[in-house]
């Protein structure tokens, strides 16, 4: 809600209007704020619940709370979000693994990351494997850069991370601002993606020490100096984490740590949304070369 009212447009109209603008932007970011964690069949279950409660924003009822944006720099009005889906360009020299067809899915939570990132609050995506959670903030974090002067520090993290060559990957980054203080070169931003956060190894007390790093550095906004222990404030730099749930070497994260973030789960694709992925892909690569008889087919 705080970006939607610090749009340049601001709210307008008269105040009986002001106050329907305010109510279905409350409610939107109250769907996604509370509601963004829950799973499919959950989220369905609470669409009720936000209706409920926020009568006067009149949410269409064709689908749920989930299945909608709210414009209010032109319209005023919910609109769903096949209406901002962008068309897929496709690269012909770039990597199949690497091409990102933009679905409702990914467009919801790609907008809804970057609401985020730009005041600077952190995001946690989680989801099975294969939902594009990964993907979709990586694809975001590559636009904000150009458009938004956001620099990306990418950490992949498994069982053998230590918290040393964390710390160590973030500040490579950082520039020093004042004598205790460290952040982003003047007029950036940074975003800290950290992908499969749950899987460092749990030692025998059972913490895991980079998590617990991280966990300091986004309650305090900052770290210890290693060695000679001087505290170092850190402006400037929201961390994005990235984990499916916990099985296998994936561990459960301390709730000290998860509380701090805004959690987002990323549904499985339907049948229909990845039949419209691979369609995209293989209708543009075979419009870049092959003859119409063998597109055709």
């Amino acid at each position: 809600m705080e970006v939607f009212l610090h749009e340049k447009e601001g709210l307008k109209g008269t105040d009986e209007e002001k106050k329907k603008q305010i109510d279905c932007v409350m409610s939107w970011a109250y769907a996604w704020g509370m509601g963004g964690s829950l799973d499919f069949q959950s989220k369905e279950r609470f669409d009720s619940v936000v209706k409920d409660q926020f009568k006067s924003a009149q949410y269409p009822p064709a689908f749920t709370v989930f299945d909608y944006w709210y414009d209010l720099k032109k319209e005023k009005i919910f609109k769903p979000w096949t209406t901002k889906v962008a068309p897929f360009l496709y690269d012909k020299e770039m990597s199949y693994f690497d091409l990102m067809v933009p679905t409702t899915d990914t467009t919801k939570y790609s907008y809804c990351l970057e609401i985020l990132l730009k005041i600077e609050k952190p995001v946690f995506f989680t989801g099975g494997s294969g939902t594009g959670k990964s993907a979709v903030i990586s694809n975001k974090l590559v636009q904000m850069k150009e458009k938004d002067n956001f620099m990306q520090i990418a950490i992949n993290m498994s069982a053998q991370t230590t918290s040393e060559r964390t710390q160590k990957s973030i500040e490579e980054k950082l520039e020093r601002t004042s004598r205790t203080a460290f952040g982003p070169p003047s007029g950036k931003k940074i975003a800290i993606f950290v992908d499969d956060i749950n899987m460092p190894a749990v030692e025998f007390y059972g913490a895991q020490p980079p998590i617990e790093l991280l966990r300091l550095f986004v309650d305090r906004a900052g770290m210890y100096q290693r060695g000679e222990w001087n505290w170092k404030d850190v402006n400037g730099t929201t961390l994005v984490a990235c984990a499916a749930p916990p099985s296998g070497g994936r561990a459960v994260l301390t709730p000290r740590f998860s509380r701090r973030f805004n959690m987002l789960c990323m549904p499985e694709p339907t049948a229909g949304t990845l039949t419209t992925i691979f369609s995209q892909i293989l209708k543009n690569f075979l419009a870049s070369g092959f003859q119409e008889k063998v597109k055709n087919l």
